[in-house]
């Protein structure tokens, strides 16, 4: 029997390695699958097996693997067979500049992660691409040259599925909002600065309650740190605001918001599949753009929602949702053209077609 090993996030059960396992359980059952965990508490469903990261075993699973399919890198140690087929599905459609393109990196370790990353793309043999745009950017950033498949990212088949409406009900109820509670998803990007302790505060966790004051009441924040920094970002105490930062999913988050702000994360090119407002609190736009990271485009020349740099215009715009939905209704329509063309609902099927058949 083969066996497929996946990795997300460094020991998650989560986002396209997931939808990718799940939906290889219905088509594939003659295959074996793995999942790398980050300890034995990690919940994974019946019908796979685990390992956890960075022991003996897990570097035996990865180089006697059939498949390796993974969201970011290898660790430093394990290696890949020539039997072996290491599928990356990377894990966001490209803003800010990733991999090599990063001008003059400002975190520590930077120069380890570059041999790192040198190394692992060496061993691609597959990289999954969410849109044409992306193609072409991740190929140059990551300096690849191999097999490239723009299929779309399989994690957000469940935002144009079937079950979709469903999904979103549960999530809700999970998270205890009513029908009639106004979700707001805010996603901020990490800092690169944020490692070594000189990120800006953030604004909007510092000055909620003001936000909070002036707006509905029916309206509550949804708080998703990036992974890398939640640990040390706390989430301000108020019961209007929930702490998602560890949700599993944030596919599900997705679907039970009704709105979302976010920065410059991917999340955006994500959530713009759902269709539904997006407000983009950029207090840090020019130093984040000019100096620490820079963008592959004019963020404000497409953006599908405003630009905002203060709390008091958050607030405004929050207050103002049929007009955000009607002002930037073109430019959504044409954000969502550009990046999210592969988003049907099927991208894990192509996958699977295309790597395992």
């Amino acid at each position: 029997m083969s066996t497929v090993v996946f990795e997300s996030w460094r020991g998650k059960y989560s986002d396209s390695p997931r939808a990718v396992s799940e939906r290889l359980g219905v088509l594939r059952p003659d295959l074996r699958r793995i999942w790398v965990v980050s300890s034995q508490d990690v919940e994974l469903p019946d019908d796979v097996g685990r390992v956890v990261r960075n022991t003996p075993a897990y570097f035996a699973r990865i180089a006697a693997a059939r498949y390796f399919l993974n969201n970011d890198m290898m660790p430093r140690y394990p290696l890949k067979t020539s039997r072996t087929t290491y599928v990356q599905l990377w894990h966001g459609t490209p803003l800010k500049r990733v991999g090599f393109d990063v001008p003059d990196a400002q975190y520590d370790g930077a120069d380890l992660y570059a041999k790192r990353l040198a190394r692992d793309v060496k061993r691609w043999d597959h990289l999954v691409s969410p849109n044409h745009f992306s193609t072409e950017k991740l190929s140059k950033a990551f300096r690849y040259d191999g097999s490239v498949l723009e299929i779309g990212y399989p994690r957000n088949d469940a935002l144009s599925g079937l079950n979709a409406a469903e999904l979103r009900d549960k999530t809700r109820a999970e998270l205890g909002l009513s029908p009639s509670t106004r979700a707001v998803l805010y996603t901020p990007t990490w800092r690169d600065d944020a490692l070594t302790g000189t990120a800006k505060p953030n604004p909007l966790a510092a000055e909620v309650e003001q936000v909070l004051a002036k707006t509905p009441e029916d309206t509550v924040l949804l708080f998703r740190f990036h992974h890398l920094v939640a640990a040390s970002s706390p989430v301000p105490r108020h019961p209007r605001v929930l702490d998602v930062s560890g949700h599993p999913d944030i596919q599900a988050l997705y679907l039970a918001a009704d709105l979302m702000i976010t920065d410059y994360s991917s999340t955006m090119f994500d959530f713009a599949i759902t269709g539904r407002p997006m407000i983009f609190y950029t207090y840090d736009l020019a130093d984040y753009r000019d100096q620490l990271r820079g963008f592959y485009f004019d963020l404000e020349a497409e953006a599908p929602g405003p630009l905002v740099t203060t709390t008091a215009e958050l607030t405004a715009v929050l207050n103002d949702e049929e007009s955000l939905r009607t002002s930037y209704a073109g430019a959504y329509d044409a954000f969502r053209e550009k990046y999210c063309h592969l988003d049907d609902g099927h991208a894990t099927d192509r996958l699977i077609e295309a790597v395992f058949q």
